[in-house]
């Protein structure tokens, strides 16, 4: 800067531009990554203070020494210990998670299964009114699902399924919601007709062109759809809030059982901070679980056949 003040006529050498320059990039290179790092870090905030809070001790999660801090002065593992010491709660726990695995598994097998058998309907069988019926049928993406919380409820009510697993099994049976059916179509639509006409000639049947031939080759959503199913299933709370009424204990699924033993009104360990973080990083570790070892699949059901040559 002196050399510019004392001679206007002064040119800066090569390498000082270079380094100026190199200046410059460092600079918009920092300034990307905390601006795409920030949004993470806000994302992320309320799990690293759940998990932090899990290794707090009574004491100290209720504020006895000087308020909450973000990390513990303590570490402790004594609200692992304290959630499964008492005998009752231990036992609450395993029959939420034996309900939760039971709802899992039917959601994760039916709706994929019913969801890719209808879409092969849809697209390689012809039936008679096969475009009103699917036309009517992506229609109802336009009713909004709160309007039929209460129709569904009476139904299932009438039928003596409330209070019971039936409400959050069975239905996952019939395809699991048109947009699913719709999404499985766009990808049986990508396969060449040449395949299923060449499984004809060499006189595969139906089930064997169904099973053995599409569906391999459209494994992607598969996946991707058991993995979303996982997900929906293992966190959903207002499907058994609503069914599931708390005078039926044994069917409670695990966020209930959560909900009415630590969070409810008529909860009795509502003053156990702490223990509620442990089941809350318990309920977030199988979802971790299941996302890094399905995160390539889930990448590529997003992606398959978005790009064709």
């Amino acid at each position: 800067m002196d050399n510019y003040i004392s001679n206007p006529n002064y040119q800066p050498k090569a390498g000082q531009i270079k380094h100026m320059s190199g200046g410059r990039e460092v600079f918009h290179k920092a300034l990307k990554i905390f601006l795409y790092s920030l949004p993470v870090i806000i994302f992320l905030f309320p799990f690293m203070v759940l998990i932090l809070r899990s290794f707090f001790s009574y004491e100290e999660s209720v504020g006895y020494f000087d308020g909450l801090g973000l990390f513990p002065k303590n570490w402790t593992l004594s609200s692992y210990i304290e959630a499964f010491s008492n005998e009752e709660i231990r036992n609450g726990f395993l029959i939420g998670l034996k309900n939760t695995l039971i709802v899992v598994v039917c959601n994760v097998i039916g709706v994929p299964l019913t969801a890719f058998m209808s879409a092969y309907a849809f697209t390689k069988i012809k039936f008679k009114f096969r475009k009103i019926i699917f036309t009517v049928a992506l229609g109802t993406i336009m009713i909004p699902g709160i309007l039929l919380m209460i129709p569904v409820y009476q139904i299932f009510w009438k039928m003596g399924w409330t209070n019971t697993l039936l409400p959050l099994t069975i239905p996952c049976f019939f395809g699991g919601g048109i947009l699913n059916i719709f999404m499985i179509m766009q990808f049986i639509r990508s396969i060449p007709k040449e395949i299923d006409e060449a499984a004809i000639i060499d006189g595969a049947n139906l089930p064997t062109r169904m099973f053995r031939i599409t569906m391999p080759l459209i494994k992607p959503i598969i996946i991707y759809l058991m993995v979303t199913c996982f997900f929906g299933a293992w966190n959903d709370f207002a499907g058994p809030l609503m069914y599931i009424k708390s005078t039926a204990p044994q069917n409670f699924t695990l966020n209930l059982y959560i909900y009415y033993e630590y969070l409810s009104e008529t909860s009795l360990v509502t003053s156990r901070p702490n223990v509620q973080m442990v089941f809350g990083v318990l309920m977030m570790i199988p979802m971790f679980i299941i996302f890094v070892i399905f995160q390539k699949q889930l990448v590529a059901g997003l992606t398959f056949g978005a790009v064709k040559e």
